[in-house]
C-alpha cells in the first residue's frame, strides 16, 4: 500500500450557500478549491482537507466519511481484499481523483483516495476576490435580490419572483421588456 499521504473528511452538508457561508465563517477564509459546483473543500492542516458536498435533502453526521490519500489507489485496494477486508469498487472523477470505501466492524465509514492531478487550490488574491462576491451575495439575497449584482452587465430595473420560485430580472438594456431568469439557487462558485 505505501505510506498515507493525507486524509480527507467528508460531510454531506445542505444548501451550497448557507453551507460555503457557514465554513466560510468558521475557517475566516472561503474554501481553498471547489473542483465541483457542489463540492467544496478546505485545507485544515497540510495534508489534511475537510470536503463538503452539498445539496443534499439528508445531511448529517452520519454521512461522515474519513479517507486516507495513497500514491497508488489499486494496490490498496488488492491489499485490503487480500486482508478480507470488504472494499468498494474503485470511483473515478476523471481528471481529479479515484477512490474505493469502505467500513470497519464498528460501522464507521472509511476509504482510500488517490489525486489523480494536483489540486486547483485558490491563491490568496482569487480567495478575497471570492470571499467579496460571497459577501456581495449575501447581502443582495438579504435584499432580495437572488442573484443580481451591480457589474453584471445590466441596469438592474425591477425583480419579478415567479410562482417557480425563479426571479425573472427585468433590465432597462432589453428592448422588449424580456428579462432573464436567475436561478436564486446558484452559488457564486457556479
Amino acid at each position: 500500500m505505501g505510506e498515507i499521504q493525507g486524509m480527507t473528511i467528508a460531510l454531506n452538508a445542505g444548501d451550497s450557500m448557507a453551507v460555503l457561508d457557514f465554513y466560510t465563517r468558521v475557517f475566516e477564509r472561503g474554501p481553498d478549491t471547489a473542483p465541483m459546483d457542489d463540492f467544496l473543500e478546505w485545507q485544515i492542516c497540510p495534508g489534511t482537507w475537510l470536503q463538503l458536498s452539498t445539496g443534499h435533502e439528508r445531511p448529517g453526521a452520519n454521512n461522515a466519511r474519513v479517507r486516507f490519500e495513497v500514491e497508488d489507489l489499486r494496490a490498496a485496494v488488492s491489499r485490503m481484499q487480500g486482508a478480507k477486508v470488504p472494499v468498494g469498487e474503485v470511483v473515478t472523477v476523471p481528471g481529479v481523483v479515484a477512490f474505493s470505501n469502505f467500513s470497519d466492524h464498528w460501522g464507521n465509514a472509511l476509504g482510500f483516495y488517490q489525486m489523480l492531478a494536483p489540486r486547483n487550490v485558490v491563491s490568496e488574491a482569487e480567495r478575497r476576490r471570492q470571499d467579496r462576491e460571497r459577501q456581495e451575495e449575501l447581502e443582495y439575497a438579504a435584499a432580495g435580490l437572488a442573484s443580481a449584482r451591480p457589474g453584471d452587465g445590466d441596469d438592474v430595473s425591477d425583480v419579478i419572483a415567479g410562482s417557480d420560485g425563479v426571479a425573472t430580472i427585468q433590465t432597462s438594456q432589453s428592448s422588449e421588456g424580456s428579462g432573464r431568469r436567475e436561478d436564486p439557487s446558484r452559488s457564486p462558485l457556479e
